[in-house]
């Protein structure tokens, strides 16, 4: 099939008005844009001008659907913007102050998958080449198409995210601020590129505020205080505000109250409409004013990728991009092998082996003879003195005793007394059972290794949504299912996990073998599970706390505010996960199986026999079989995915006041 081409797209606004909640019962709206009426023929460059709160970027959502107009209309070729949606997909281009291509992929690569989103579904491979041929040759890129995006000048990445939307030849392009961070030089050829795919038949609607450079648009499209104050040429512009410089218009705007620079802008269409008619008669006043007869552009449908598709697009985009930055794969493989090397130099001294004597309950026999005993002790340490004992049995005890002053004192001692009373009473084991090799040390590192995975998940996956959210909601446009995207970004991130765990683990096991090589310890094989094991619970555990990261990355705006939020993710993991505090029952045991991975990995991975002393035994009773830790964390890693997916779509509609057509 042959892609179709856009002809250039006509904007109407009729007595627009757009205005948002500004009290908590919905009550008080504030107004942000106001009986706003233009006309933008296709093919034309209009540049948005205004100062800051003018209704600048309020007028670019509304034209890209983002802003529901409160009161008159906004059509793109005849179609309402915001309840038309679907049909307008692919037909509106936009391009964000922020640049939206991966900067760690090259131009021609960033533009490959650009094109598996924004092309329709059935478009050929070859039909892909010559779109992303043709974007490149039109902004100019060709001698940089295999450099990265990151290597790019401001300018260049500038053309290489209008590029992106030029794949689909949209009708009409909204550039949002795109020049606001560029040289004058830059900015100079980024207005006369705009101007070009203008000529070339694209509406092209500029929002900015250099001023220097809008000479190069057909018209200028002026706002002051949420209302429009001049649609016209530069020229005209400056004799209407009695000025001689674009930048003293914005002083004449501040200067006067609202309503008064858009009265007179209303005055003089009057006039305009006044000659206009006396002129080629009554006829021309609805071309001029009205837009009930507003020509409908009949618009190809774009097929949107399916489901599987798009996880596959973006599971190979994600990846490719974790190949390609050079920085953060260095930065991927160091940080498990410095965990490694934390836990190897904090157990380097830890001895695995240790022999631990495992008491018992005394049997009657032994309670009697500690109950005599005790009582011929008590009656020895009760006196000052051995001239106030006889020869009774008491007094040669003390006769003893008083060459052991040490011994003599810790018999005296309350805690003494409450360890016979206990012992007697069967609350205390306190004979000597069996010896067997301490789980302390093997039950430390255990656990440090499951909070390393911990750490590792968190860190990994805080940051993913937030550092690609104008991609997303840019790609979001153009049809991209939130499932699809979430689902390609946790099985990306269980991929790379899955290198980083299985360095971390190797990079500890053999550490642990060079130390037995040279007559050191390793931990108890009879506490463990298998290494395997150990690294399969580490790796899903790792996984859940990515997922679980993807959630606050949903939630913040900023990598800055993700950062504060990760050592609230980790604390409570370490509390829940029976690392520290034990977690043998009630609420603490079912927040511990709901919301901790470290549980289920340091319960999976820790073997507590029958022999195991009762101070060491943190997970209570429980079944010990393997499927139930792995079933635990595959079911915490899907829920993380969704409870993601369903924040996303909820938040999209807290915006937009409704979902898009695809979900």
């Amino acid at each position: 099939m042959a892609i179709a081409t856009q002809a250039g797209l006509s904007v109407v606004a009729e007595s627009m008005m757009v205005s948002v909640s500004d009290g908590f019962d919905g009550a008080v709206r504030k107004r942000l844009l106001e009986n706003v009426s233009f006309r933008i023929e296709p093919g034309e460059f209009v540049c948005v001008l205004g100062p800051s709160g003018a209704g600048k970027s309020t007028l670019a959502r509304a034209l890209l659907g983002d802003r529901e107009i409160t009161a008159g209309r906004l059509l793109v070729g005849g179609h309402d913007v915001f309840r038309e949606a679907d049909v307008l997909r692919g037909a509106i281009g936009y391009v964000p102050q922020r640049d939206v291509n991966p900067p760690a992929l090259p131009v021609e690569r960033a533009l490959h998958y650009a094109s598996e989103v924004r092309l329709p579904a059935e478009a050929s491979a070859a039909e892909r080449r010559a779109a992303i041929d043709r974007a490149i040759a039109d902004v100019g890129l060709e001698t940089v198409r295999q450099a990265t995006i990151g290597s790019l000048s401001g300018g260049e990445a500038k053309r290489a995210s209008l590029a992106a939307e030029l794949l689909a030849t949209p009708g009409l392009l909204v550039v949002d601020e795109a020049t606001s961070s560029l040289d004058p030089a830059t900015e100079a050829r980024i207005m006369m590129l705009l101007a070009e795919r203008a000529r070339a038949g694209t509406t092209v609607i500029a929002v900015t505020h250099h001023l220097d450079n809008v000479d190069t648009a057909d018209k200028l499209l002026i706002l002051g205080h949420g209302e429009l104050v001049w649609f016209g040429s530069r020229i005209e512009a400056l004799g209407h505000f009695g000025v001689n410089r674009l930048t003293d218009v914005y002083v004449a705007i501040e200067d006067q109250p609202r309503g008064f620079w858009s009265a007179r802008w209303r005055e003089r269409q009057a006039e305009d409409r006044g000659v206009a008619e006396s002129q080629h008669g009554a006829a021309a006043h609805g071309r001029v004013a009205g837009v009930d007869k507003e020509h409908v552009a009949v618009l190809a449908a774009v097929s949107i990728p399916g489901f599987g598709r798009q996880v596959a697009t973006f599971f190979r985009r994600e990846l490719e991009t974790v190949a390609h930055d050079r920085v953060g794969l260095v930065m991927a493989t160091l940080l498990p092998l410095v965990l490694a090397a934390a836990v190897l130099i904090g157990f380097s001294d830890i001895r695995f082996r240790n022999p631990l004597m495992v008491t018992r309950f005394l049997d009657p026999g032994e309670k009697d003879v500690l109950a005599d005993v005790w009582g011929e002790v008590s009656q020895a340490i009760a006196t000052e003195s051995v001239s106030e004992q006889d020869a009774s049995i008491p007094g040669q005890i003390r006769v003893f005793l008083d060459s052991q002053p040490k011994l003599l004192a810790h018999l005296r001692e309350a805690s003494t007394a409450r360890i016979v009373r206990d012992a007697l009473a069967d609350t205390l084991p306190i004979a000597p059972d069996r010896e067997i090799i301490d789980p302390g040390g093997t039950y430390k590192w255990l656990s440090l290794m499951s909070i390393c995975m911990v750490i590792l998940g968190f860190v990994t996956g805080f940051r993913e949504i937030v550092k690609e959210r104008p991609m997303l909601d840019l790609e979001r446009r153009h049809g991209l299912r939130f499932a699809a995207y979430v689902i390609a970004k946790v099985t990306a991130l269980a991929v790379v996990l899955a290198v980083q765990v299985a360095i971390f683990r190797t990079a500890v096991e053999l550490g642990f073998m060079l130390r037995e090589t040279l007559g050191g310890e390793s931990p108890a094989e009879m506490y463990r599970r298998g290494a395997v094991i150990s690294a399969s619970l580490n790796w899903l555990a790792a996984v859940a706390c990515a997922a679980m990261g993807l959630i606050v990355s949903a939630c913040v705006r900023s990598t800055d505010k993700g950062v504060l939020a990760v050592p609230l993710l980790i604390t409570p993991q370490i509390l829940l996960g029976a690392t520290i505090l034990p977690i043998k029952g009630g609420v603490l045991a079912v927040l511990a199986k709901v919301f901790s991975p470290l549980y289920w990995a340091h319960r999976g991975c820790r073997s507590e026999g029958a022999g195991v002393p009762v101070f060491w035994q943190n997970l209570g009773t429980y079944d010990p079989a393997l499927w139930i830790p792995y079933a635990a964390l595959v079911a915490q890693i899907l829920a993380a995915t969704l409870i993601t997916i369903l924040l996303l779509r909820w938040q999209e509609r807290a915006v937009l006041g409704r979902n898009r057509a695809v979900r």
